[in-house]
């Protein structure tokens, strides 16, 4: 039995690696915003409630992040699996120029950075004494293809491409930070899946992206630290 604590875990690919962990048998620890707004994690709960825990959590707030790993500490004595999954795309359409062509809005791309790039950082470093308490210890944050310098050859949106990136970056830096201590940190992308965030015109579901995630995730030895991985297994272009 492993011990997860997954970010983001009121829908979409976090309600989905919360519910295939606590179905094989792991102890789940699920960071949500607010239960109500979840009636699916509610449901999970109802049924896993000796396996899930529902911890109250947003990442960008400093205060709720302590609270967070005071409550973890008091359920479990280790922490072997920290997934930072919480992410925000709200897009940059709404700030397009006279020409057609979208316009960088400076508060808006702040704020992307802080919960996509920063945030699994500051909560990763808040975790480390149970991470180090942990068994083959690994932080998984999230990712994305469109975080891929090599693979953006075409325009869109600034902010949520640039927010990826910077975790990447920011995962290479933990990684190498780390590793005098045997904790793991990658970056894994989910591939483009239907959730709110991936939209109906994906091409996986939340559960297949998920099995392939907990398969990379079960597999990560400290040798993997700083890679940057595909749901499938396979090495993603920086």
């Amino acid at each position: 039995m492993q011990r997860i604590f997954i970010t983001g875990a009121g829908r979409g690919i976090g309600l989905e690696l919360a519910r295939q962990y606590v179905e094989r048998g792991d102890r789940v620890l699920a960071g949500c915003r607010a239960l109500d707004r979840s009636p699916a994690l509610r449901e999970l709960l109802d049924q896993h409630g000796g396996s899930l825990s529902v911890v109250p959590l947003e990442v960008t707030d400093t205060n709720s992040i302590v609270r967070a790993v005071q409550q973890a500490a008091r359920e479990i004595d280790g922490l072997d699996v920290l997934i930072n999954n919480a992410a925000t795309n709200p897009g940059d359409a709404h700030s397009m120029g006279p020409d057609g062509q979208p316009i960088l809005d400076a508060a808006q791309a702040s704020e992307i950075l802080r919960v996509n790039a920063v945030a699994p950082v500051v909560v990763a470093q808040s975790f480390l004494a149970l991470l180090r308490a942990g068994t083959n210890p690994r932080i998984v944050n999230i990712s994305s293809g469109a975080g891929s310098l090599t693979r953006k050859t075409g325009g869109g949106e600034y902010s949520y491409a640039a927010s990826k990136a910077a975790l990447n970056m920011f995962t290479r830096v933990l990684a190498g930070n780390m590793r005098g201590e045997g904790i793991t940190a990658v970056m894994i992308s989910p591939g483009w899946v239907k959730t709110d965030m991936g939209g109906p015109n994906a091409r996986l579901a939340p559960a297949e992206s998920a099995r392939g995630l907990l398969s990379v995730i079960d597999g990560l030895t400290p040798a993997d630290s700083g890679r940057f991985l595909s749901y499938d297994g396979s090495e993603l272009p920086w």
